[in-house]
């Protein structure tokens, strides 16, 4: 069973599933409080890239390009002639070619963002830029998760809400993660409260792309 989210694992599957995308930079972020939360990103490029004494902020802010992305909730390739590329921690602002896909379900409002830049010139096809988006679709219970209202529980309880979500009674899922039943009621009952809902149900809803059919692989 793969529901408990560990975004390490999706770190790393996600950089492995861009490899076939040219690029040399990434990034992942949920919508939290009009910025975005980065959730995963790939290194700075080269020493002295980033300004925060070697910490990557959480949170910044979106950037027009972003906001436009999501606005539309339709991927966006830019490509554009620099000669000389601002430096690495502006990728954003100056790099010659980006691409933004939205994270979410279609003709839904988008939950995040996967941002991916190339310093050198490079014109992305169309090919490449529905990868990225496809990506984006099956990230939408993780960022869902982390920046929406199951980012308010713990690690322990987001792995309890995650299979209350998928229909599990509470036998259930003490066998599945091998806790004893007294113990799951009671942060079931902790999770219902938190996010200030009545029923087991409603926690499926705050989880979009759950279904069967858009269940993520990146867990």
């Amino acid at each position: 069973m793969r529901t408990a989210i560990d975004l390490d694992k999706t770190k790393t599957h996600l950089a492995l599933a861009l490899e076939v995308v040219h690029h040399d930079r990434w990034l992942l972020g949920g919508l939290r409080d009009g910025r975005l939360r980065v959730i995963a990103q790939s290194p700075p490029l080269a020493p002295g890239a980033d300004q925060n004494g070697g910490v990557q902020p959480i949170y910044q802010e979106l950037s027009q390009l972003a906001r436009r992305c999501l606005y539309e909730r339709h991927p966006l390739a830019v490509t554009s002639m620099i000669e000389n590329p601002i430096p690495d921690h502006d990728w954003e602002a100056g790099w010659p070619a980006l691409i933004y896909a939205p994270v979410g379900l279609p003709k839904n409002r988008p939950v995040g963002i996967i941002i991916l830049g190339s310093r050198t010139e490079h014109w992305y096809t169309q090919d490449e830029i529905d990868y990225v988006a496809a990506i984006g679709v099956t990230l939408t219970a993780v960022v869902s998760c982390v920046t929406g209202p199951l980012g308010r529980l713990t690690p322990g309880e987001r792995r309890i809400a995650l299979l209350m979500a998928e229909g599990f009674s509470d036998p259930e899922i003490a066998t599945a993660l091998g806790r004893d039943l007294a113990t799951v009621a009671r942060v079931a009952d902790t999770i219902l409260r938190k996010l200030a809902i009545r029923s087991r149900r409603e926690v499926r809803d705050l989880v979009p792309g759950l279904s069967a059919a858009a269940r993520p692989h990146l867990l």
